[in-house]
């Protein structure tokens, strides 16, 4: 891997250094208002046939948001789940499907473990720029994982002169939960510095550097503290003529303490997880001309789980596990402007993925110990037309994915947008996608045997929508429908003794509307509300064992019904927010019953929560500060995104940054 590592790194450096053509135009792909996830060209919101939503970092900041996972709970198509406190467990659906099908990236770079698996928890707005969400298939263009939408984390690109920024914020929250009274503390401060600079006649820099670090002494009664540091670096040069080469990084530190059990129950004094990730990428885009641009990308990603669960006072056993996950992409593009709106892009993609996993426990029925070390590489060559005419925009592309566990997969996606008046625009779509086993899947050995002969599972897709804009107002509505199949399910019991434990069996299906609207009510006042109407559908329950797959029941934790609004008030110096969030019934799971051992399933209660927020900026001389007043869950509403796992309760925080 160093080998190929330094091939690459020497391929960048020298498509960065080789000289550009004078005659390239420095505008041939960039626009103003853009959205890049979802075709990897820069285009107008507008004229992308997805329902794509952006959010700046200005809002993150505005709303308090730390992490990713709350900036995500207010959206249209997308359901949240955690199971309690901060720092436990995060989960997230967009559009009915599975929780690891929503690929992640933090600026081009995939941080989701194979397979898809990817915990909210730990992912916080320190230093981003803006969030861009793609709902529906994406598999076109990041292949595995991409199946109901992908998210991407931009993070803050430095300009101008050197600005240094530092904001420091704490309160308290009510603890909830069995045994639970009281409150407890929780804080979080974070760093940076960002600017740029004309490092030589022909050659421009920028930098952003951050640190963050949050700490909660957690909302449960008793064991339940949460600490986590993140650092992130993003450096950039942009040569005349407009070659460009940027080099990020991320890592992230977290420990959590948690007393529950798999059903939820308070009573373990000393139970916590750990874990690192580190993200780091190049990407280097040369134009040859101004109707041929080449991008290269390099993307690592390491990340290092585990649980301990230490000998209790009384005796009673002890259990450890830890898990290490790699992946390393390398990817090469060439976008073509075949014509003045005409864009066709080809492309090929290099993936190696390798976890090792291991597993110690002691107990009444005596000790165990697993071990586990698996490697597998991907192979893709995809292309995609584009074209954006201002009436009328079309988009289709393929790809071949070529995995050394599953074989040959292709997937394909077209949609087109088309102006109906002067300020109304509609879109349709359909696509497939794909997500391949997990590591656990394939070739788990112990308690359960992996089955090397899966397949990916597999998703078809469409969806229809208009946009429109009607003076200070903007309205957005679009339906889709999507058939899940080759569902991977676990079995407690094989066909026979020497069958793996897990099948491609089952079917599901997802439909529903999603519906955005925004609106000036007055030149300081405005308003916006996102609503989810959704149905998914188990349509094949394979061996019937599994609770969460039972035909004709509905996926869990996917709300029928999800209604969020906000008002933002801003006369001057002064900004009230007043966020609303209203989350229908859903299906669960209940492990109370020790008897029942493949759970229960119940109903959840439908919940409401209330969120304020008050930021002054006082008028400086010297520099910008900001003082900041937020309260979340402000009627103290007790619910559960999960059963038996109670959420937090009313949570009051005072902050104040400086910047110069």
């Amino acid at each position: 891997m160093i080998r190929s590592s330094l091939v690459t790194a020497v391929a960048a450096i020298a498509l960065f250094a080789a000289p550009a053509s004078p005659q390239a135009a420095p505008d041939t792909f960039r626009l103003g208002q853009i959205t890049v996830t979802a075709t990897k060209l820069p285009a107008p919101l507008a004229a992308v046939p997805a329902h794509v939503t952006v959010i700046t970092g200005e809002a993150l900041r505005a709303s308090g948001v730390r992490r990713v996972v709350d900036a995500l709970r207010d959206q249209a198509g997308v359901a949240v789940a955690q199971l309690g406190s901060p720092g436990a467990v995060a989960s997230v659906f967009m559009r009915g499907g599975e929780s690891d099908y929503v690929q992640v990236l933090v600026d081009g770079v995939q941080i989701n473990d194979p397979g898809g698996a990817f915990d909210w928890a730990h992912l916080t707005t320190a230093d981003v720029e803006r969030i861009e969400i793609v709902r529906g298939p994406a598999s076109v263009l990041y292949g595995s994982d991409a199946v109901s939408g992908v998210v991407q984390i931009f993070t803050s690109r430095g300009r101008g002169r050197p600005r240094v920024q530092a904001e420091l914020s704490g309160g308290q929250g009510e603890r909830v939960g069995a045994g639970a009274s009281g409150t407890y503390d929780t804080w979080d401060g974070s760093a940076s510095v960002t600017g740029g600079t004309r490092v030589a006649p022909s050659l421009d820099a920028s930098y952003s550097f951050s640190a963050a670090r949050q700490q909660s002494a957690g909302a449960y009664a008793f064991n339940n503290d949460y600490d986590n540091t993140t650092v992130a670096g993003r450096v950039g040069l942009t040569a005349r003529g407009g070659t460009a080469a940027a080099f990020t990084t991320r890592y992230t530190e977290q420990l959590f303490h948690y007393p529950t059990d798999g059903a939820g129950n308070v009573l373990d004094h000393n139970r916590y997880t750990f874990g690192d990730a580190l993200a780091a990428g190049i990407n280097v885009t040369r134009p040859f001309g101004p109707r041929l641009n080449a991008q290269l990308s390099l993307g690592a990603y390491r990340n290092d789980t585990g649980g301990e669960d230490p000998e209790d006072e009384a005796g009673v056993g002890f259990s450890r596990s830890s898990a290490a996950v790699e992946r390393d992409n390398l990817e090469l593009r060439v976008d073509a402007r075949a014509a003045r709106q005409l864009t066709i892009s080809v492309g090929g993609e290099l993936e190696r993925q390798q976890g090792v996993s291991t597993f110690e426990s002691d107990g009444p029925f005596g000790p165990f110990s697993s071990r586990t070390a698996d490697e597998r590489s991907n192979r893709a060559a995809f292309a995609q037309l584009v074209h954006a005419g201002e009436r009328l925009g079309v988009t289709a592309g393929a790809r071949v994915d070529r995995s050394d566990q599953f074989g040959t997969f292709t997937t394909a996606r077209a949609g087109l947008t088309y102006q109906l008046a002067q300020s109304l625009r509609a879109h349709a779509a359909l696509g497939t996608g794909f997500k391949e086993p997990t590591f656990l899947e394939t070739y788990a050995t112990g308690f359960a045997r992996g089955n090397p002969a899966l397949e990916p599972e597999q998703s078809r897709s469409g969806e229809l929508g208009v946009r429109a804009a009607v003076g200070g107002a903007h309205i957005a509505v679009t339906g889709f429908y999507q058939q899940f199949r080759n569902l991977i399910q676990y079995t407690f019991a094989p066909p026979t003794e020497d069958s793996p434990n897990y099948f491609n069996i089952g079917r599901a299906t997802a439909g529903g509307v999603e519906f955005e609207v925004g609106a000036a009510l007055l030149p300081t006042l405005t308003a916006s509300a996102a609503y989810t109407g959704l149905r998914t559908k188990v349509t094949d329950a394979g061996f019937g064992q599994d609770m969460q797959f039972v035909e004709g029941e509905s996926l869990l934790r996917r709300p029928a019904h999800h209604l969020t609004g906000g008002l933002s008030w801003q006369p001057g110096r002064v900004q009230v927010l007043l966020q609303g969030d209203y989350t229908g019934e859903r299906a669960d799971l209940d492990f109370t019953d020790p008897a029942v051992w493949q759970g229960k399933r119940v109903d959840l209660d439908a919940h409401a929560t209330v969120s304020t927020s008050l930021r002054y900026r006082p008028a400086l001389s010297w520099g910008d500060a900001e003082l900041t007043v937020r309260v979340r869950n402000l009627l103290g509403a007790d619910y559960e995104e999960v059963f038996n796992f109670p959420a937090p309760g009313r949570v009051i925080t005072i902050g104040a940054s400086l910047a110069r």
